[in-house]
């Protein structure tokens, strides 16, 4: 069976991409070029073009031409979302997701952190620990979480947790809401963020991973109810 045109496109640049001929950012040649070099149409070209950029590989941009992308976080919470409906998967799942992404964090940054980046953590958790309301206090609380994962470096995990948060958001908001209202005032919980903070900035992994475990704990505990 023939390969269909537009499928070519793919196959060229990812090949480009794998032996290092292309990098990221980096112009791709004209349309005319490739259907040359392809021998294919330029019709073709531009659907394979616009599969890959619907996919995050390639960017355009109008009147510079099209770009070696990396924009994937979109695309992968596409696909988590149809996982989420068509598969039936339930909120504990999405947290046991998140707690494991979380989970790969601490144990990576634990005890290695710039001292720029443990000022950043204990600025978001003073904040958290200051707010005088419910809403200021999820900010923060996010902006802990956001970071614990940003400062591992790992492309995979924080496109992961990216995806995932705008899954929460889309599909299953009842869940923040039930676990706002269930640990309003809960003091426990301030405690919690303390310890994962205090312990990967000290290098306690022990200390980092209870306060984390503490923090799943509440949200599964409020999720249920």
């Amino acid at each position: 069976m023939q390969k269909k045109s537009y499928l070519k496109v793919s196959d060229y640049i990812g090949e480009k991409i794998s032996n290092g001929e292309l990098k990221l950012g980096d112009r791709l040649p004209p349309e005319r070029e490739l259907a040359k070099n392809l021998d294919i149409s330029r019709n073709s070209i531009r659907e394979g073009l616009r599969i890959l950029e619907n996919i995050g590989v390639v960017k355009s941009q109008h009147g510079a031409g099209n770009f070696i992308s990396a924009e994937f976080e979109e695309t992968i919470a596409d696909v988590m979302s149809y996982m989420f409906i068509l598969k039936g998967m339930d909120d504990k799942k999405i947290t046991e997701f998140r707690y494991a992404i979380e989970w790969e964090a601490v144990n990576l940054i634990t005890g290695k952190l710039s001292t720029k980046s443990k000022e950043e953590l204990v600025y978001y958790l003073n904040k958290l620990e200051e707010s005088e309301c419910e809403k200021e206090a999820v900010i923060y609380d996010k902006k802990i979480h956001y970071l614990l994962v940003e400062l591992t470096n790992n492309d995979y995990m924080k496109t992961s947790y990216q995806a995932l948060t705008k899954i929460m958001n889309l599909y299953i908001p009842r869940l923040r809401g039930k676990i706002i209202l269930g640990m309003k005032g809960d003091k426990a919980l301030s405690g919690a963020h303390r310890m994962i903070v205090e312990g990967v900035i000290e290098g306690d992994l022990k200390k980092s991973i209870e306060g984390l475990n503490h923090h799943f704990e509440y949200i599964m505990k409020y999720q249920d109810n």
